[in-house]
Formats: structure tokens, C-alpha cells, sequence
């Protein structure tokens, strides 16, 4: 039976992508999916994005991805030194920005609905979402997103709140648990109804989890 597997928030950190994949095990008929962020803040920009194109891994448009195409369509003398930070961290913008923009908002597998951050409470069509909160929302008029937030009887697959940690409800799987400020990758096989980890090798950025 073929399987589905959701990679959480991966920030460049290539090694423990590959070591996540290689836990999961996939064969040919299997679909591999990411959450977005993809990018920034860790090692190996360009590297993680090379191995998502070499194994053909599904990916939404994240808030780093979006972040990334709002900065290269700023000239040079208008560059802040957070988003001059931003593009050494990325390594090679240019290239990086001409695959991630291919990247969809969603994805739906008729099963599952990925996105990046979440669903925006009260709209019932994504095409009535704003895109800033698909990209960004946690929390809205003082409660988590995921509950309030429900659409057409899909598992809502997400990531982006590393500081929340993993999410584990019947509805909604939340997958950023912080690999990039040293916690772990988690991945989510619906088939198994069963997380996948490995542990980061290291913090390489300092952060609560807050983009």
C-alpha cells in the first residue's frame, strides 16, 4: 500500500532531512510532502533544496520562501542588514528563489490538506484566505488556530510554530518542532498514524521559534 509521509519546517538542515527520509524508509510508489520553510536560518539552503528536487518531495511556499522573493525585488541600496543577513544565510537567492516560487500555498491529497502556517477561522474556501495568514497565522483572538479551524474533512497537515512544538490532535498535525534551534525533525505517516524524528545535530541559530 503506498504512503504519504509530512516533513516538518526543515530551515536548510540537509543532514537530518536525509537522515529523516532514510528512517522512513519510502519506496517508488510513496509521496513524500514538506511544510514549507524549507530555507534560511540553517547550514545548507542550497543543498536541502537540491535533495527535495532530487527526491522529488512536495513542498508548500513557506513565510522564509515568501520572505525571500519580497527581498530580491528590493534594489541593493535598499537592503536592511537582516534581509543582507537573510541572503548570506540563503547562500545562492537567486537560483533558490526560481524553485521555491514554484512552490503552491497548498497542497490537497484528498485526504490530507498541507499548508505552511494554517487556516484561517471563519472563511470556509482557502481561496477566501488571506495569504498572510495561510503563510503566518497562530493565533487568532486568543486561542491556536487549529482550534477553531476546520476544512472539508481533511487532516490539516502544518508547521511554522516551532515554539508550540509538536501538534498532535484528530484534525491537525502541527510538524515544526525546532530542528533548527537544535530540537528535532518530525515527520507524520497518516497510513501509520506514526511520527518520525530524528534529533538535530546541533542549534544553529538562536531563536524561540518566532519568525
Amino acid at each position: 500500500m503506498p504512503r504519504t509521509f509530512f516533513i516538518g519546517d526543515v530551515h536548510g538542515c540537509v543532514e537530518e532531512l536525509a537522515a529523516l527520509l532514510e528512517k522512513f524508509s519510502p519506496n517508488s510508489s510513496d509521496e513524500i510532502y514538506q511544510t514549507g520553510d524549507l530555507i534560511n536560518k540553517g547550514p545548507d539552503s542550497p543543498a536541502t533544496v537540491k535533495f527535495v528536487l532530487k527526491h522529488k518531495i512536495k513542498c508548500v511556499f513557506g513565510n522564509h520562501e515568501a520572505k525571500l522573493l519580497h527581498i530580491l525585488k528590493k534594489a541593493n541600496s535598499e537592503l536592511t542588514p537582516k534581509e543582507i543577513r537573510f541572503l548570506e544565510s540563503v547562500k545562492e537567492p537567486e537560483w533558490i528563489a526560481s524553485e521555491v516560487s514554484k512552490f503552491p500555498l497548498w497542497l490537497d491529497t484528498g485526504r490530507e490538506l498541507l499548508l505552511h502556517a494554517g487556516l484561517e477561522p471563519g472563511q470556509e474556501k482557502l481561496e477566501d484566505m488571506n495569504v498572510r495568514n495561510i503563510l503566518a497565522i497562530r493565533m487568532w483572538n486568543g486561542l491556536p488556530w487549529y482550534e477553531q479551524a476546520k476544512i472539508n474533512e481533511r487532516l490539516i497537515i502544518f508547521g511554522h510554530w516551532a515554539m508550540n512544538g509538536l501538534v498532535d490532535f484528530p484534525h491537525a498535525k502541527g510538524l515544526d518542532t525546532g530542528c533548527v534551534y537544535g530540537k528535532v525533525l518530525t515527520g507524520y505517516c497518516p497510513e501509520e498514524n506514526k511520527f518520525y524524528q530524528v534529533s538535530s545535530k546541533k542549534a544553529y541559530t538562536i531563536g524561540k521559534g518566532v519568525f
